[in-house]
């Protein structure tokens, strides 16, 4: 209930605007809800069972002990297709309430779409969903803010709408209603302090203005109503599917397209071949300058060599453009080196992709941006460390056979090193159908040898848990290191966790299952123990979620 003034405000605003409440689609029955398919095109269905044979309100009590901001991708990867996936309904009177829970976890994951579809189908929503805002933003977003303004609720009151009323005041030219808007925003505290900046400067014409945002259709809208400055940060923060459209607008500065690109193909919205097409376009430019290790990388790898690159001693890169100087002044101490093109890109490369390894971003967007690169080099042309670096590249974008090859080149026999190569190539075992008995023989007896640490032979335990639930056939050595096993802490899951995990899905209860699975990860899959890995990896493929578990499988790797 509102307060007589906000009353007042809201009938106010009403007349001001004049707007039919939009209908929402509802009173369907619930259960036609659970067999809506949300998947995308393409997609399979997860399992048509994921809500039968479960009582309700256990599965309303493990949904609620997930934590979808802590999960990893491959977690939220698995959450999201059961939830989308159309299935039989639950028994119970608890149903109800399971869907809602249901919505909530799919606004979670920023489930946009399915949440729009599945929200005008049932009666309960969860707390700060609203299926109308969600296709209004959309609309926002392809901007059509009149239409939307034209179709707004008077009545609504939350926050999205009443930031939308300060922006459609604005957008009609009526500053008066756009203060009132301002008021009533303030009084129910529903307007984010960027709205009320921008809509502040605008009244009052103000010359300095805040930076554009890209979270929201209604950002977008507000940024291109107020004129704002889009920059590179944020596009980095940017919702993936405005990232995505900021990207293909050819209107859009290169450089920030390219940033653009980058959210997007990282969310899985844009493939690495439309990211290079940019890349090319942003390098080709007369006045281009890099000014990061894959700008330069990309740089040096569409060029044409035509002549050799003269270095002075010292300089702390290769940035200067192709071509020899006119004049270099050098003492007599400091001999010039003249440093073939291909090696600069080598070098280059391998920067850019260790670059992209420490970054929050992650190896795997620029390893697909460079994975045709990855190819032009012959192995002697390429230093242990560069190799190494190429391999990591190429497992990133599951790409085995060309791990194998920068593996191969790389050599290494003894050290740290020689564990990681092993780790990669046992964890390529699950990525290849090719499994010589000689690789998975050696690659075992390495790292569980004396010489191995005990964090090495931990990994090694966890990787032969990886196996057997792939079906790699384990040598006797990897056996008697997992009998021999003992555990120092209390292990995850528990035994009685592992039992109920495959109980359910022998017994049909496969969204049971899947959430005891998700429970038992909490976001650190790497901490399971190998009982709990195998148990996890083998109930998830027999359940027909076989690129979610080699996803979890690989993210213990580090891959």
């Amino acid at each position: 209930m509102f307060s007589r003034p906000v009353q007042a405000l809201l009938l106010a605003a009403s007349i001001s605007f004049g707007a039919e409440a939009q209908i929402r689609t509802s009173g369907l029955d619930d259960v036609n809800a659970w067999n809506t398919n949300l998947l995308a095109r393409g997609e399979r269905a997860l399992s048509d069972r994921i809500w039968t044979s479960s009582d309700p309100d256990f599965l309303l009590d493990l949904m609620d002990s997930l934590d979808v901001d802590t999960m990893t991708e491959a977690e939220r990867d698995l959450l999201s297709r059961a939830l989308r996936s159309p299935s039989a309904a639950p028994r119970g009177e608890g149903a109800s309430e399971l869907q809602t829970k249901r919505l909530e976890l799919l606004a979670a994951l920023g489930e946009r779409e399915a949440v729009s579809e599945l929200g005008r189908q049932v009666d309960m929503l969860p707390e700060g969903v609203d299926p109308d805002a969600i296709t209004s933003d959309n609309r926002l977003a392809r901007g059509e803010l009149r239409l939307v303004c034209d179709q707004m609720s008077p009545e609504a009151a939350d926050k999205f709408w009443l930031e939308l009323r300060i922006i459609c005041a604005i957008e009609g030219d009526n500053l008066g209603d756009a203060e009132l808007a301002l008021e009533l925003a303030a009084i129910e505290e529903g307007a984010d302090p960027w709205v009320t900046e921008t809509a502040i400067a605008i009244i009052a014409e103000a010359e300095e203005r805040p930076e554009a945002r890209l979270g929201s259709g209604l950002q977008v809208a507000f940024s291109e109503l107020a004129d704002l400055e889009v920059t590179p940060e944020a596009l980095e923060t940017a919702r993936p599917d405005l990232a995505l459209a900021y990207a293909n607008d050819r209107a859009n500065p290169i450089e920030l397209r390219v940033v653009a690109a980058r959210t997007a193909v990282a969310a899985g919205l844009m493939d690495a071949p439309q990211l290079r097409s940019l890349y090319v376009d942003y390098v080709s430019a007369p006045d281009f300058e890099p000014e990061t290790a894959s700008e330069e990388a990309f740089y040096l790898l569409t060029q044409v060599e035509e002549q050799p690159v003269i270095l002075r001693p010292g300089d702390l890169t290769a940035l200067q453009p192709l071509g020899v100087e006119d004049e270099i002044d050098a003492d007599e101490d400091e001999a010039e080196e003249i440093v073939p093109l291909e090696r600069r890109r080598i070098e280059a490369l391998a920067a850019a992709l260790e670059e992209a390894r420490a970054s929050e971003e992650g190896l795997t967007t620029t390893a697909a941006l460079f994975e045709d690169d990855l190819k032009r080099f012959p192995a002697d042309a390429v230093e242990q460390d560069e190799a190494l670096s190429f391999a990591r590249a190429a497992m990133a974008v599951g790409n085995m056979s060309l791990a194998t090859f920068w593996l191969d080149a790389a050599g290494v026999d003894s050290g740290d090193a020689s564990y990681e190569v092993d780790l990669m190539r046992g964890y390529g075992l699950i990525m290849s159908r090719e499994r010589n008995r000689a690789t998975i023989e050696r690659v075992a007896e390495n790292l569980i040898g004396d010489d191995a640490s005990e964090e090495v032979r931990a990994q090694a335990l966890a990787l032969f848990a990886v196996w057997t639930a792939f079906d790699v056939s384990l040598p006797v050595e990897a056996r008697q290191a997992l009998a021999t096993q003992v555990d120092e802490a209390a292990s995850r899951p528990s035994p009685g966790q592992l039992v109920a995990i495959d109980a359910a899905a022998r017994n049909g209860a496969h969204g049971e299952a899947m959430f005891l699975i998700l429970n038992a990860v909490g976001g650190n899959p790497a901490e399971l123990s190998p009982a709990g890995l195998q148990n996890a990896l083998s109930t998830l493929r027999r359940l027909g979620a076989e690129d979610e578990a080699r996803e979890l499988a690989l993210a213990v790797g580090g891959f």
